[in-house]
């Protein structure tokens, strides 16, 4: 109980924070602070016990980077609760610092991150890790040199080392920086489009079946498989919202001259993050490990609507309708993503906490 009173404190005060003009930044550090213990001293989610035994079985486990890690925890005499701890709080301090690098608005994004997707997050701590080195690596295409790109390829190619799906986001390389007219974009869109059909309907996918068998590819079957009946709709539509909210936002703004050219590259930048992340749609039937793709967009989304809102005058009627659309998005992906994890995760990080004797 102590803990669950200590967030709600400190994440008042964060959400305090982050509507007044004058930042009062340790606010923001106490709910950090706070995220910190929530997350890294947590002794009771769906991979922790797991990943507690590979630990101390000192079995490799994971992609070359984690491994790395565990190797140097056991060598500074770390147990895994000990290991987690450090990790957690290196990684959402560098999640941080990469907010701070996009926008003014850090204790806005945190209160946001906090209901999504921070208690994803505290599962799946390799993708966690990926995701933030991400963040970090996007201000660094905010500037054209080659010195920039090596930078944000390292960083990139550096949380791929603790989560294979990060090389994806390589691709925003060639479609932020080379594609003026999106036609890689619109191209690349088009053949995920294509593809989420085919997997609806039976007929197309048999098809597909068929001629992968022709071309000795049967083994890519699986992926065309339907294993999750209807339940991908959402994350289709979270996915095509994510497409529209951004584009228009672009579009919009700069048709209007409201955009600073910092925030005009951020929110295209943003949108090209969403284009990439979009492109494992058509896997989402196959199986909702996928649609981490578009969990990991998500900062950028509350980048872009922060943006967005920064952007627009303040009694203008077209803030009220981006907010009111933006915030049932936001619940709708809380409600799928989130609630399911109440009893299973939500409720046991604020009773199972090493630190503090749970």
């Amino acid at each position: 109980m102590y803990l669950l009173a200590t967030t709600t404190i400190t994440y008042l005060m964060n959400l305090v924070a982050s509507f007044r003009q004058r930042k009062h930044r340790w606010f923001e550090w106490l709910f950090l602070a706070c995220m910190i213990v929530l997350m890294g001293a947590n002794t009771n989610n769906a991979d922790f016990f797991t990943y507690q035994w590979l630990y101390n079985a000192h079995i490799p486990y994971g992609e070359p980077g984690y491994r790395v890690l565990t190797r140097i925890g056991a060598l500074l005499g770390f147990n895994y609760q000990q290991f987690r701890l450090v990790l957690v709080a290196i990684f959402l301090i560098i999640l941080y610092r990469g907010i701070q690098r996009l926008t003014p608005h850090t204790a806005g994004f945190m209160a946001l991150y906090f209901f999504y997707p921070f208690f994803l997050d505290v599962i799946q701590l390799r993708n966690f890790m990926m995701m933030t080195l991400l963040v970090y690596a996007s201000h660094f295409l905010l500037e054209k040199t080659y010195r920039n790109l090596a930078l944000f390829t390292l960083f990139v190619l550096l949380g791929a080392s603790f989560q294979v799906l990060g090389v994806l986001y390589l691709l925003v390389i060639p479609l932020y920086y080379f594609d003026e007219h999106n036609l890689w974009k619109i191209s690349l869109l088009s053949v995920v489009f294509l593809l989420s059909v085919v997997v609806m309907v039976p007929q197309l996918a048999q098809g597909l079946l068929q001629l992968l068998g022709h071309l000795h590819l049967s083994h890519l079957s699986l992926y065309f498989v339907q294993k999750v009946r209807l339940g991908y709709l959402p994350f289709w539509l979270f996915s095509m919202f994510d497409l529209a909210f951004t584009y228009f936002s672009y579009r919009y703004l700069t048709e209007r001259q409201l955009l600073t050219p910092r925030q005009r590259q951020i929110i295209w930048l943003t949108f090209t993050f969403v284009v990439v992340g979009v492109l494992t749609m058509p896997m989402y039937t196959y199986d909702f490990s996928f649609a981490r793709a578009l969990r990991n967009v998500i900062p950028f989304m509350v980048v872009a609507f922060l943006t967005t809102l920064d952007a627009l005058p303040r009694r203008h009627y077209l803030r009220w309708l981006y907010s009111g659309a933006f915030g049932i998005y936001f619940l709708a992906v809380v409600y799928f993503e989130i609630v399911p994890l109440l009893h299973d995760t939500i409720i046991p990080a604020f009773t199972a906490n090493w630190l503090l004797g749970g």
